[in-house]
C-alpha cells in the first residue's frame, strides 16, 4: 500500500502534536506544511512563526505561510503536490471549494468539540462557559459549510469541573494524535465510514467579542466564575481599579457568609482573602494582573497595594472605558 501523500494546515500549538504524529507515522508522508503568516513580536517586530510553523522548521518539513490575498497562490502550490489528503486543525482561514477539491480524498478537520455540539471558532471556551461534563474531538471530512461536514470519529474527553479553557485546550492537545491517526487510516481502508451530522440538533460557538470578559459585577458570583475560567487565558477577564485595568485570572465563589448586604463590587478583606460582591453572592479573588505587571496571588497584591473592605473594584467597561 502506498503512502498517503498529506498536506497539514494549522496555526497554533494545538496542531503540535498531530503535526509531530503525522510526520512520525510510518504510513503516511507529510509532504507540505501550511499556517499563517509570521508576526511581528517584541520590541523590535522581529517576525516570529506561529507554533505549527516553528515546529514544522525545527523538523525540516516544507513550509507554505499563507498570508492574507495569497489564496490563489496557496492553491496553485498545493495543486502541484499531487495530493491524497489536507488536514486542518485550528487554521482560521476558510477553505474555498476549489481547495477542498485538490486532493484525491478531500480535506479532514479535526474540530474541538463533539459535533453537531459547537460547531464554529469558540468550543472550548463554550466548553467551559456552559459547564459541560465532557468535551473532545470530532475527525470530520470539510465541506462549504461551518463544521457542516460528516463526522468519521468522535474522541470523548471528560472536563474537570474547575478547569478553565487554558485546561482543557492543553487536554484536547494532548489527546488529538491518536484520533487523528485512527481516522486518517480508517477513511483510507474503509473501515470509517462517513456520518451526516444531524443539523436539528446542531449548536454554535462563534467568535468571541473583545469585550466578553469584561466584568460586572452584578452578575451572580457562581456567573462569573463561569465565565473568568471560560475566558482565561483568552481573552481575559478584568475589572477597573482607580480606572486602571485589573486582570482577573483566577476566582471562585466564595464560601461562607456571603456578603449580601454589600452592594456589587464592594471590598471585603478578612485573613488576607480578597472578596468581591457580586449581585448574588461574593467572589474570591485567588489571581491578579494589574496593567503592565506580571500575574500574581491575590494576596501579594494586597501586599503591594492595599485594599480594605469597603472600597469599590469597577466593572470592567464602564463609561469612561472601552474594550480592549
Amino acid at each position: 500500500m502506498s503512502r498517503l501523500r498529506i498536506a497539514f494546515m494549522g496555526s497554533p500549538d494545538l496542531g503540535v502534536p498531530c503535526l509531530q504524529a503525522l510526520h512520525d507515522a510510518p504510513d503516511l508522508d507529510l509532504v507540505q506544511v501550511v499556517t499563517l503568516g509570521d508576526r511581528r513580536r517584541g520590541r523590535r517586530g522581529k517576525p516570529v512563526p506561529t507554533p505549527v510553523g516553528a515546529a514544522a522548521l525545527e523538523r525540516g518539513l516544507p513550509l507554505l505561510r499563507w498570508e492574507k490575498g495569497e489564496r490563489l497562490a496557496v492553491e496553485a502550490e498545493l495543486a502541484q503536490l499531487e495530493l491524497d489528503l489536507v488536514v486542518v486543525i485550528a487554521f482560521a482561514r476558510i477553505l474555498r471549494p476549489s481547495l477542498l477539491e485538490l486532493p484525491r480524498l478531500g480535506c479532514m478537520n479535526l474540530h474541538a468539540s463533539l459535533l453537531p455540539w459547537g460547531r464554529g471558532a469558540s468550543p472550548i471556551q463554550q466548553a467551559i462557559l456552559e459547564e459541560l461534563p465532557e468535551s473532545g474531538w470530532s475527525a470530520m471530512l470539510m465541506d462549504a459549510g461551518l463544521d457542516t461536514g460528516p463526522v468519521l470519529a468522535r474522541s470523548a474527553l471528560a472536563v474537570d469541573p474547575r478547569w478553565n479553557s487554558g485546561d482543557l485546550y492543553r487536554a484536547l492537545a494532548a489527546n488529538s494524535a491518536p484520533i487523528l491517526l485512527e481516522s486518517i487510516r480508517g477513511y483510507r481502508d474503509g473501515t470509517l465510514v462517513p456520518e451526516p451530522q444531524p443539523d436539528e440538533s446542531a449548536t454554535y460557538a462563534g467568535k468571541i467579542p473583545a469585550d466578553a470578559g469584561a466584568i460586572d459585577w452584578s452578575l451572580s458570583a457562581a456567573d462569573l466564575d463561569r465565565r473568568i475560567r471560560a475566558y482565561t487565558p483568552s481573552p481575559g477577564c478584568w475589572c477597573r481599579r482607580d480606572g486602571e485595568r485589573l486582570g482577573v485570572l483566577e476566582a471562585e465563589p466564595a464560601s461562607g457568609d456571603t456578603d449580601a448586604d454589600a452592594a456589587p463590587g464592594t471590598v471585603v478583606v478578612s485573613g488576607g482573602e480578597l472578596r468581591v460582591a457580586c449581585g448574588e453572592g461574593a467572589l474570591s479573588l485567588r489571581s491578579l494582573k494589574p496593567a503592565g505587571k506580571r500575574p500574581m496571588p491575590a494576596a501579594d497584591y494586597l501586599n503591594g497595594r492595599p485594599l480594605v473592605t469597603g472600597d469599590r473594584l469597577a466593572p470592567g467597561l464602564t463609561d469612561e472605558s472601552e474594550p480592549s
